[in-house]
């Protein structure tokens, strides 16, 4: 609902903002974001503060945002990779410089308008009159106070006058339509000469030792192994806990047991009845009628005169079953009410019931069919539950392990041994890790970061329990330290030949589609120029720059666009390191513009809305750029730096 009401009066320029400001201000209140406290803020613009405390509440909802809209598979690399702390300072600055500038600009939201804003909102409202209570507990719910949420509409009010003015100022013209028509619908007949690397890799000599060198001298700097760390750690998991499990021939007996009896009580019955309906208020002389009809309809079905379903058709009173002979289908436990299920419950097949009373009257039950679950010999299932047996036991001790290694190792925090051999397990050692990679438990990023923490690190402590995951923990140390590190040219010596050798085909791959473009351009038959070169010709088709599924890839239709009109007489071209390794020549052969007038009146006022509205967002970034650079704004990289991902 909130959203609603901002929307009501907010149009292209939220979403602007969005793309330059998204973080969510209004939840908190515009006035407190930049108001002080004891820390020093992060950031001030114009002299007036962007707290730490507003400025860390920001990147969080800004990551919980992330981490929703990418349903939690969210990695902290790929959180660090976004630099959310930077973005989100810019973003606040951005509307910060924003809210001042409508300020001095003059504008301003009459408390009037507020107030009907407010008092028109359904929500606020009682039997259709405004409820202050109402309106109170919503604000409260968010957070924030009746003074700042009236506040943060007052500024959307005052931004709106902002995005009126901006869209006044854009314009689009007639003509600049229809060029934007043309353009937009224009096709091109492109066609493309492929060069496979497969068939000039073998042709590029191997760099030579001396190329090799020089270029470890001149990129010494991209050689160097990231400090890195061996760790000893003692892991509980189900495959280190389960030797200590034992199961029981009784326990696994106990367990067959209990799957026959679960599968002999999922049994599954194809029933049908006839009901005679009873009202809720009938007297005792209805009801008593209601069961004779009952019993007689039963002794004509026994007697044979008639049968179930022929009786059913013909004074059953269910609606949803009378047509169909009384067939209810596969009924299923639970599915029925208590007094109907009793009774279908005690029925062999075939047997019809005793009228049987229930809320809606008095009801003839046959079972029709009736069916169960396979059940398996227990030689076939004991594996199983075996594995099932272990694996509660497992869980079981689980907690009380984890416990006692948390513990053991916190009260002998310089050695991994006392742990050991209190619970049994073996000390292992790790391949090496760095911050950002490990194999093994040092694939999992919470023992990455416990293991270059300054307690395990720098201090040489054991870790606390780092939980992996279900029953799943370790406790590490660590065993081996490397700083940072040059790599020798020997240790790279492969890796350098593997590049240069690749950067030669490439050139070999650009010099030879360029030799192809010297033939087209001399009059040669791009077929046979491609043949000649050992490449291969894709014909050319009629195709816009949006097109899919083409014959041609995207990346060169996109080429092909950017390509000016070719002079008469000659075939425009670009070569082009395609995504797969492979070279391309794109040739254009031909251009047609789209047709202005081939476009309805709807589309091109909705085209010239898109246009307007994209003029108006660079003339808001191109204004905010002026903004900023006009404002003095202060950062504190200290306090920014305190928010961690």
């Amino acid at each position: 609902m909130l959203m609603d009401l901002r929307e009501r009066i907010q149009g292209w320029i939220a979403y602007a903002i969005i793309g330059l400001i998204s973080v969510p201000f209004v939840l908190w209140g515009v006035g407190e974001y930049f108001s002080g406290g004891a820390n020093k803020p992060v950031a001030e613009v114009d002299g007036l503060p962007i707290s730490q405390q507003a400025f860390e509440q920001a990147v969080s909802q800004q990551r919980q945002a992330i981490i929703q809209k990418l349903g939690g598979s969210v990695s902290a690399e790929m959180l660090q990779s976004l630099n959310l702390d930077q973005q989100v300072l810019d973003q606040m600055i951005n509307e910060r410089v924003l809210r001042v500038f409508v300020q001095k600009a003059g504008f301003r939201a009459p408390d009037a308008v507020v107030a009907d804003l407010i008092r028109s909102e359904p929500a606020f409202k009682t039997n259709g009159v405004f409820d202050v209570k109402k309106y109170e507990a919503f604000v409260a719910a968010r957070g924030t106070t009746v003074a700042n949420f009236e506040a943060g509409l007052k500024q959307d009010i005052v931004m709106q006058t902002l995005e009126n003015a901006i869209s006044e100022s854009t314009i689009v013209t007639a003509p600049e339509l229809d060029q934007i028509v043309k353009l937009r619908d224009q096709t091109r007949e492109i066609g493309m000469v492929r060069l496979e690397r497969a068939r000039v890799v073998d042709t590029v000599p191997a760099p030579t030792d001396a190329q090799i060198e020089a270029y470890y001298a001149a990129h010494k700097a991209e050689f160097i192994r990231p400090e890195r760390v061996k760790l000893r750690y003692i892991e509980l998991s189900p495959q280190t806990l389960a030797p200590s499990v034992k199961v029981t021939d009784a326990q696994v007996e106990q367990a067959y047991a209990d799957y026959v009896k679960k599968q002999k009580a999922q049994v599954t019955r194809s029933v049908r009845h006839i009901l005679i309906a009873v009202p809720k208020n009938a007297d005792g002389a209805a009801v008593e009628a209601a069961k004779k009809k009952a019993l007689a309809a039963r002794a004509a079905i026994v007697s044979g005169k008639t049968s179930f379903a022929d009786e059913a058709r013909a004074v059953s009173d269910d609606p949803g079953s009378k047509d169909k002979g009384g067939d209810l289908g596969e009924v299923a436990p639970g599915q029925m009410v208590k007094p109907f299920e009793d009774a279908m419950d005690a029925l062999k097949v075939g047997e019809i019931s005793e009228p049987v009373r229930t809320e809606f009257g008095w009801h003839l039950i046959e079972v029709t069919k009736e069916s169960h679950p396979d059940i398996k010999p227990l030689a076939d299932v004991r594996d199983k539950m075996v594995a099932a047996a272990k694996e509660r036991q497992i869980e079981k001790i689980y907690y009380d392990e984890g416990e006692k290694l948390s513990n053991q190792s916190y009260e002998h925090p310089d050695s991994l041994i006392p742990s050991a051999e209190a619970l049994g397990l073996k000390v292992q050692t790790s391949d090496w890790l760095n911050r950002n990679s490990g194999t093994g438990i040092a694939a999992n990023e919470k023992v990455r970061q416990a293991a270059f923490s300054k307690e395990v690190l720098k201090q040489k402590l054991n870790s606390n329990l780092i939980e992996l995951g279900a029953n799943h923990a370790v406790v590490i140390r660590v065993d081996q330290h490397e700083p940072e590190t040059p790599l020798t040219l020997a240790e790279v010596k492969d890796q350098i030949a593997k590049t240069l050798k690749e950067q030669a085909t490439d050139k070999a791959l650009a010099d030879a589609a360029e030799r192809i473009a010297k033939t087209l351009n001399a009059g040669t038959d791009p077929q046979a120029a491609a043949t000649a070169a050992g490449a291969s010709w894709v014909a050319p088709v009629w195709l816009k720059r949006t097109a899919r599924d083409a014959p041609i890839p995207a990346e060169a239709i996109q080429a092909a666009f950017a390509l000016p009109p070719a002079p008469a007489g000659q075939l425009a071209s670009k070569a082009l390191a395609l995504s797969d390794g492979n070279e391309a020549l794109v040739v254009v052969k031909a251009i047609k513009d789209g047709d202005p007038t081939a476009i309805s009146e709807q589309d091109k006022q909705a085209l010239s809305a898109q246009i307007q509205q994209a003029q108006a967002q660079q003339t808001l970034s191109v204004l905010l750029k002026a903004l900023r650079d006009e404002a003095k704004i202060t950062i504190n990289q200290k306090a920014e730096k305190a928010v961690t991902p």
